[in-house]
């Protein structure tokens, strides 16, 4: 069974920033978004792709000017780097992971539908394509259920047929001048696969104490595994933090797991750059048995709402300079769509969650044990350079078809 696909679509004249290739950078934003979101989405999974957001931004900030530049370099914080840094950061980083002879798939794309006779600069078209590999064409939005089935074909193309649906005629009017879309999809199989003979049934406790069924996979081999304090003596004040590799060693599931008496939201504020670099690290190779789930996660984000409280206020207004995409001053970005989609099973996942924790029997094991059967925090992240190429946690996971077994079996 092959899974994942994930994407990330941004939508409506433009959408939201460009994030640095640096790592700090990009973790920031990713750590800025995450938080957002938390405060948002209080006990609901989540998970998003902060580098396809970052594109997608930067497709946007190509096109901006004045106040509405600064605003987007200063709340993504491109304030450290030299003008126009990001954008070959961007470029760099898309080429790099993106690169043929990958033991993964992953696979970058950028698009901008410009409406009929609407005149846009001739140098913000070979930006685009410098920086973004972006395909430029022409529709009519007009004809809006027409244009939102051509668009949703193009998303459901480059995404192996996972997103569906991302526009609806009800987005486009007869003042739609623009629209920004970028998508990604990463396919990579786990360096050490999970045999789907010692999948089992298993429960997944919630934070309400609550009871989910859920395939759990199972296996003992050599992972990179550390434990860290919270400085809390809660429960041993010890959470886990497991990372898997997928083939190649050069992109990994990192998961983050408390223990089971402590619920993941008196970990979560703890998740900053630094730590995230700490844990990277510290993990040490050694022999772990693994418990992970087998499930998958679908979210949609509104980038507008989540943008505005970052401080990227004034290119969702009237007040918004985008007048390095066209003269015309009354250009501002009506609507900003995130869709990213995950899948986990034995053979890999696109973008994986999970998280692990010490068992009450490990004095009676031979090996540290993390078993995921209660929330956790998870990213995917390229290991060159840092870079965070999805995040976000499992409070509620979407079981796929259980196989029946039992764990009293084995």
């Amino acid at each position: 069974m092959h899974l994942f696909g994930i994407l990330f679509v941004t939508v409506a004249l433009t959408v939201v920033y460009s994030v640095s290739v640096h790592d700090d950078t990009i973790t920031e934003f990713s750590v800025k978004l995450y938080h957002d979101l938390r405060a948002t989405k209080e006990d609901e999974n989540i998970f998003f792709s902060p580098l396809s957001i970052a594109l997608a931004v930067g497709m946007v900030e190509l096109g901006a000017h004045g106040s509405s530049l600064k605003e987007i370099r200063h709340a993504l914080g491109y304030d450290k780097l030299k003008n126009g840094e990001e954008f070959t950061l961007l470029k760099d980083l898309s080429s790099m992971i993106t690169a043929q002879e990958r033991h993964y798939v992953l696979s970058i794309a950028n698009s901008l539908y410009l409406q009929d006779g609407f005149h846009i600069s001739d140098k913000f078209i070979q930006l685009m394509k410098k920086y973004f590999k972006a395909e430029v064409e022409n529709v009519d939005f007009k004809q809006a259920s027409t244009v939102a089935n051509h668009i949703n074909t193009w998303v459901e193309n480059h995404t192996n047929n996972r997103i569906h649906d991302l526009f609806s005629s009800e987005d486009f009017t007869e003042l739609t001048r623009l629209v920004l879309v970028n998508a990604i999809y990463f396919k990579g199989n786990w360096k050490s696969q999970f045999r789907p003979e010692n999948t089992r049934t298993f429960s997944f406790t919630k934070d309400d104490e609550s009871e989910v069924q859920v395939p759990m996979m199972y296996q003992k081999g050599e992972f990179y595994y550390g434990e860290f304090t919270d400085g809390s003596n809660e429960a041993g004040g010890v959470y886990q933090v497991l990372e898997i590799p997928y083939e190649g060693d050069e992109i990994s599931l990192m998961l983050m797991l408390s223990r089971q008496e402590v619920p993941l939201a008196t970990l979560e504020p703890l998740v900053k750059t630094s730590l995230i670099e700490e844990w990277a690290n510290s993990v040490k190779k050694q022999k772990v048995e693994v418990f992970l789930p087998r499930f998958k996660v679908e979210e949609v984000v509104n980038l507008k709402d989540t943008l505005q409280r970052l401080g990227i206020k004034e290119i969702f207004s009237d007040q918004a300079d985008l007048s390095a995409i066209s003269e015309d001053q009354e250009l501002y970005v009506g609507k900003a769509v995130h869709k990213a989609y995950l899948e986990v099973n034995e053979e890999g996942s696109e973008a994986a969650a999970a998280t692990g924790m010490i068992a009450n029997s490990r004095m009676a094991v031979l090996y540290p044990q993390v078993i995921i059967d209660h929330p956790f925090f998870f990213l995917i992240r390229y290991r060159k350079t840092g870079s965070i190429l999805f995040m976000g946690r499992v409070m509620h996971p979407e079981p796929l078809n259980s196989i029946g077994h039992d764990f009293e079996e084995l």
